[in-house]
């Protein structure tokens, strides 16, 4: 028992020591997932699944949102949580509601899952995100790709009262 105690305890300061100056450089974005601050978005893609996972974003005080999964090959496939036709509504992001569909909040509109990050994806879609990079289990976004997509979201999610 005191072995093992040891040994983590051992394992959290060789961990610490590792991380020393990184604290300054990373920021927790709302979902959890460590991201570069003011640089690029990191999340892990060990996690994600064929379901949809959101994850949050603030872009130069904007809340953005994307949409992550994996195909059934495991390849991933990314997607900004609004909608190509609806974008500039309040309304204009996407729910899961099952059963491999999505749905537009706007206007109504349910799409398959799995046109999620594809070029085939059009019209009524979340906006396909291309430019990213994936290494081993880590997924990076560009703040230039955020920063470029920014006005998508300035009236996202801002419902009257």
């Amino acid at each position: 028992m005191k072995r093992k105690f040891l040994c983590g305890l051992l394992l959290l300061l060789l961990a610490s020591l590792m991380l020393t100056g990184c604290a300054a450089q990373t920021e927790k974005a709302a979902d959890g997932n460590e991201a570069v601050k003011a640089d690029t978005l990191i999340f892990s893609a060990a996690e994600l699944t064929q379901e949809p996972t959101f994850v949050d974003w603030t872009q130069d005080g904007t809340a953005m949102q994307l949409i992550a999964r994996k195909d059934e090959t495991g390849a991933v496939r990314l997607a900004f949580n609004t909608c190509q036709s609806c974008g500039g509504s309040p309304y204009a992001w996407f729910e899961y509601l099952g059963s491999n569909t999505l749905q537009c909040q706007n206007c109504g509109l349910t799409f398959p899952l799995d046109t999620v990050g594809t070029t085939r994806a059009a019209g009524c879609n979340p906006v396909t995100i291309t430019d990213f990079t994936v290494e081993g289990d880590t997924v990076t976004v560009s703040s230039a790709l955020l920063q470029e997509n920014v006005a998508r979201f300035t009236n996202w999610k801002k419902i009257p009262q």
